[in-house]
């Protein structure tokens, strides 16, 4: 018996209950609010184009190599993103008392993957071309249509990457049961800051074993392209003697590394919720350990940039506030999409990227109401916590 879209009738099952789980209140909030915060940014989006219309005609590569090159990458980005999540229930303890191989369980992340992205990749290439009629270049359709391919492409790519990730799962579990600890990275510093009460919350959260660092791909992948990015950001500074490239670097970097080792889904944990722990002192220690790397990333990059212009102290330090206040802001994103990483990460930057175009319209005082949402989110999760 063939279950290639058991993985897409989970997806629509939790979709479907977490929309009857909310109160008629949420539902017109979420639907009325957000359609009008969406029809807002078509609106915006329309006017900029045709604003920007005559200067577009005048460089038309930038939809006919730009926009196609970028659908490609978006397409290797979403491509993981939606095999991640989708391979994430194939191997979920629900369906562990099922025969299941390990070829099943990709194929049905597989299919739930190209059945997401199908309409996925038509939206964008019809989104382009929308554009391109709206200012009026030619050949819209081809333009539109060769982004979906290229973001179809891409898309394949990016699952084909995660394909072989998922491949890797069931060696590298098979193997490590026989792996020693000098296999398994255990520093002290992990197990000493962890071991506070609620104790190995943080390495329960990242997913180790009392502490235990333990090394993959992914991690090795990750690092090198954060450590390449930073050594040429300060190579920058030091040959320009300006300290803007490490210090943008300092901040940008440590947040990422801060987003990508925040994990909340313990929050959500009824074993966790029953214990005697207030949830700022849970939320709290649930950011100890990324808060630490991110320090930790954060401190090279800013040392260059005092460095390479010893005066520019106050760039270093409005750095490490800017920093302090997007890791907080990101946090109250990871608390309230509690098991969805990705959601919360897109929501957040999305956010970001809206108050950053309004802010540069309307001034500062939009940062009012990006406080307003990252604490009214941080508030939810606090009441989720304590009510379920």
């Amino acid at each position: 018996m063939r279950h290639d879209r058991l993985v897409l009738i989970l997806l629509w099952h939790e979709v479907r209950n977490s929309l009857l789980s909310l109160r008629v209140r949420d539902l017109c909030w979420i639907f009325l609010g957000g359609g009008g915060l969406i029809a807002y940014g078509i609106i915006d989006v329309v006017v900029a184009l045709r604003k920007w219309a005559e200067l577009l005609r005048r460089e038309q590569q930038v939809f006919g190599i730009g926009i196609p090159i970028a659908a490609a990458a978006l397409g290797i980005g979403a491509g993981f993103a939606i095999c991640t999540m989708t391979w994430s229930r194939a191997i979920s303890p629900f369906l562990s008392a099922l025969p299941l191989s390990s070829g099943s369980r990709r194929r049905m992340a597989s299919v739930a993957a190209l059945i997401i992205g199908t309409p996925v990749a038509m939206i964008v290439g019809g989104a382009v071309a929308a554009s391109c009629l709206l200012i009026g270049i030619q050949n819209a359709i081809g333009i539109g249509t060769t982004t979906s391919l290229l973001f179809a492409v891409g898309f394949c790519l990016g699952l084909l990457c995660q394909q072989w990730s998922a491949r890797q799962f069931f060696a590298d579990e098979a193997f490590s049961k026989g792996r020693t600890d000098v296999e398994r990275l255990r520093p002290p510093l992990v197990r000493h800051l962890d071991s506070s009460r609620p104790r190995w919350l943080g390495s329960w959260a990242l997913g180790l074993q009392t502490g235990r660092i333990r090394l993959s791909v992914r991690t090795a992948v990750v690092a090198i392209v954060l450590c390449s990015a930073t050594i040429l950001s300060i190579g920058a500074s030091f040959s320009r003697h300006q300290e803007g490239p490490a210090a943008v670097a300092a901040m940008l970097g440590g947040l990422l590394v801060f987003m990508l080792s925040l994990r909340c889904h313990p929050l959500a944990s009824p074993v966790l919720r029953t214990q005697p722990a207030g949830y700022t002192r849970v939320w709290l220690r649930l950011l100890r350990l990324p808060s630490l790397l991110s320090a930790l990333f954060f401190a090279l990059p800013a040392g260059a940039a005092l460095a390479a212009e010893p005066s520019s102290w106050i760039t270093a330090s409005s750095s490490g506030c800017w920093l302090l206040l997007l890791n907080a802001s990101y946090a109250a994103f990871a608390a309230y999409f509690v098991t969805s990483p990705l959601a919360a990460a897109l929501s957040f930057l999305a956010a970001i990227a809206y108050a950053s175009y309004e802010t540069s319209e309307f001034g500062r005082s939009v940062l009012l109401g990006f406080a307003a949402l990252t604490f009214w989110l941080w508030h939810r999760a606090r009441q989720r916590y304590y009510r379920g």
